[in-house]
């Protein structure tokens, strides 16, 4: 059996949820949760929604599964937040897994044995599930320090989750401080995330995860990272909230974690492993003028029939 908790949030990918439940019933996991978001206001969403709860009233599970209905749609950030609010109501730490994102069994030990080793570690904000150095393993190590949060597939503590303010109402005030201007080593890193957070701040990007990210931030906590990518992002289509193609070159496949694998020595964010993240991960140059105009020429030209999905969608929201 399982005994630490997880919570599934949930919206409306039916055959996502089914892939993580069946992993989930073979783990035998003990206390599950799971949040669903509301349907949007047209009749195909709220027929859908509507299936899964129907789905998830009707799985036969060895234990009680606990569940929390939203009536209306919040979208991502106050869906996720509710739910992770909601579950923490209730328990000291856990697993939180989104509905797009499929672990494997060697991700399950790895939140497990590191929320119980860091239970107490101050310096410790999140253990996460993923790996983005595109390389099948890094080191000797079981895991590395980095300061970022990746949040496809992760784990946390009640105690971090306290921090969390969806609205970021310090950051005008917290952007301005010197302990900020000094956070990033790289120029337009730190362009790059304070124009994020404004977005956030004024509501221009509907995520939980940046403002989580800021949140851990501001209190110099770390994320306890795998050496190999532990979860594979499912929620690549047209139905995506972000990602509508394999373009997006956010295409990771996830590999065993080794056993007998050392913990390292230092408890201080890896810097270079930091920096390949946001250059090739986030891509944050991409997004800042003048390297977004030639960006956006190269996408269109490799990738013209995306491109147009991506300016039809952001057009329309």
């Amino acid at each position: 059996m399982y005994k630490i908790p997880v919570l599934l949030l949930a919206y409306n990918r039916t055959k996502n949820i089914k892939k993580i439940l069946k992993i989930l019933k073979e783990l035998k996991v003990v206390k599950l949760y799971v949040s669903l978001d509301g349907p949007k206001n047209t009749r195909l969403d709220i027929r859908q929604n509507d299936r899964i709860k129907l789905f998830f009233e009707n799985i036969k599970w060895k234990h009680k599964i606990k569940k929390n209905y939203l009536k209306k749609n919040h979208g991502c950030r106050d869906g996720v937040s509710n739910g992770i609010n909601w579950f923490f109501k209730n328990e000291k730490m856990g697993i939180i897994l989104e509905d797009d994102c499929l672990p494997n069994k060697s991700f399950f030990e790895f939140c497990k044995r590191n929320l119980i080793y860091f239970k107490n570690n101050k310096k410790i904000g999140c253990i996460t599930g993923n790996n983005f150095q595109k390389n099948n393993s890094l080191s000797e190590y079981e895991y590395y320090f980095s300061k970022y949060p990746h949040c496809w597939g992760w784990a946390t503590w009640k105690r971090s989750w306290k921090i969390y303010d969806r609205n970021i109402k310090f950051w005008k005030k917290f952007k301005l401080t010197n302990y900020w201007k000094n956070y990033f080593d790289n120029q337009n890193e730190h362009k790059y995330w304070n124009m994020i957070f404004d977005n956030c701040y004024n509501k221009k990007i509907d995520s939980w995860a940046f403002p989580w990210a800021l949140c851990l931030w501001k209190k110099n906590l770390l994320t306890v990272t795998p050496t190999v990518n532990l979860v594979k992002n499912l929620g690549f289509g047209e139905k995506a909230t972000h990602t509508i193609s394999k373009s997006d070159d956010m295409f990771y496949q996830y590999y065993e974690l080794s056993n007998n694998l050392k913990k390292p020595k230092i408890t201080k964010a890896d810097k270079k492993m930091d920096t390949y993240v946001f250059n090739n991960h986030f891509k944050g140059k991409n997004y800042l003028w003048p390297y977004r105009f030639f960006y956006l020429i190269k996408y269109f030209f490799e990738d013209p029939a995306n491109f147009i999905k991506k300016l039809n969608k952001k057009i329309n929201d």
